[in-house]
C-alpha cells in the first residue's frame, strides 16, 4: 500500500462533532487505506471531546488543534497549507462521501483540466436535494423574500445520477478543489468566519478564468445544520443569524460596493414587510420578519484578527 503519494486531501474543520464528525472519517478510511486520501482535522477548539475523539478512534488522521474558534475558512486555510495533493476534498463534519463517489470527482477533475472545482448531488437528511448556481446579486436579496427564487431557473438541484454541469456556484459541505486553482486565487478569505465564504471562493474562481461543475454521478450526504444546532445561537434557515449577515453584507461590499450592499439590507427588510400583511391575508404568520430585524444589518463580520463566537 503505498502512502507517499495520494491524489486527495481531506479537510474537515470541527467545532462541537464528536457526534458528527465519526462518520464521515468512516466513509474516508477506504480512501486512506487504498492510498489516495490523506485526511487532515482541523478543531476550533471544541469544548465536547472532538479533537481527542478523533486523536483516540482515528489515529492515521492528521489532527490539527486551533486554541481559540477561528471559524471555517481560517481553519480551512490551515488545513490546506498543509496539503500537498493535486486536489482537496472540504468535507463538512456532518457530510459523508463514499470512496466510490470521490473517485468520480476526481476522475471528472483529471478530464476536465479548466475545473477549478467541482461538487457531488448532495442529498440532505430528509431527502432535499441540494442546489446548485445562484451567485447572489444585491437585487436578488432584495427580491428573495417576493419569492423571486421560486420563479428562477439560476438555481437548480444535483440531481444523483445526472450528468456533469457547469453552474456558478457550488456548495461548500462536499465540494473538490484543484490545488493549482487555490494556488492562483488563494485561500479562503480570513474575513469570514461562517458563511458565505465559498462563496466569495467560487466567485474568485470564476473570475480567474476557471470552471465550476456539478458531477451527479458522485453523490455526497449532509445533515444540514448539525453543527449549527449544537452552539444555542439563533438560528434562520439552518444558519445563525449573527454570522450569515454579516458575512452576507461583508460579500455584497466586496463584491458590489458599499452602497449596493446598504440598499440589500435595507432592500430586503423592506420585501419583508410588504409581504407580511399578504401572508396574513392567506392565514400565514410570517415569523422571518422578526428573526431578520432582530439579525445584525448593515454590519459586516469583524476583523480576520478578532475571533467571533459561536460556530
Amino acid at each position: 500500500m503505498n502512502r507517499s503519494n495520494p491524489t486527495v486531501t481531506a479537510v474537515i474543520v470541527t467545532y462541537q462533532s464528536r457526534k458528527l464528525v465519526g462518520a464521515a472519517l468512516d466513509t474516508l478510511h477506504d480512501g486512506y487505506r487504498a492510498g489516495v486520501v490523506r485526511v487532515v482535522v482541523v478543531d476550533n477548539a471544541s469544548g465536547d471531546g472532538t479533537a481527542d475523539f478523533v486523536a483516540d478512534r482515528y489515529p492515521w488522521v492528521k489532527l490539527l488543534r486551533n486554541e481559540t474558534n477561528v471559524g471555517f475558512g481560517r481553519g480551512c486555510n490551515r488545513a490546506i497549507e498543509h496539503a500537498v495533493t493535486p486536489y482537496m476534498l472540504l468535507l463538512n463534519p456532518d457530510a459523508t462521501l463514499d470512496s466510490a463517489s470521490l473517485n468520480e470527482l476526481v476522475a471528472f477533475m483529471e478530464t476536465h483540466p479548466r475545473a477549478g472545482m467541482c461538487a457531488p448531488a448532495i442529498v440532505q437528511a430528509g431527502g432535499e436535494l441540494q442546489k446548485a448556481g445562484g451567485l447572489p446579486t444585491p437585487l436578488e436579496v432584495v427580491l428573495a423574500p417576493l419569492g423571486y427564487w421560486r420563479l428562477s431557473n439560476r438555481r437548480r438541484s444535483i440531481v444523483p445520477g445526472s450528468e456533469p454541469a457547469r453552474t456558478d456556484w457550488l456548495c461548500g459541505a462536499a465540494l473538490l478543489l484543484r490545488r493549482t486553482t487555490i494556488e492562483r486565487i488563494g485561500g479562503f478569505d480570513p474575513r469570514f468566519f461562517l458563511y458565505f465564504e465559498e462563496t466569495d471562493l467560487c466567485r474568485r474562481a470564476l473570475e480567474d478564468g476557471w470552471e465550476l461543475w456539478t458531477v451527479g454521478k458522485a453523490i455526497a450526504r449532509h445533515i444540514v445544520g448539525a453543527s449549527a444546532q449544537t452552539t444555542g445561537e439563533r438560528l434562520h434557515w439552518h444558519a445563525i443569524a449573527d454570522h450569515y449577515y454579516r458575512s452576507r453584507f461583508y460579500y455584497l461590499a466586496k463584491h458590489f460596493g458599499l452602497i449596493p450592499a446598504i440598499m440589500a439590507d435595507l432592500g430586503e427588510v423592506a420585501s419583508m414587510l410588504l409581504r407580511t400583511p399578504i401572508d396574513l391575508l392567506r392565514g400565514r404568520e410570517n415569523g422571518h420578519v422578526r428573526l431578520r430585524l432582530k439579525a445584525p444589518l448593515l454590519q459586516p463580520p469583524p476583523a480576520a484578527g478578532r475571533v467571533s463566537n459561536g460556530l
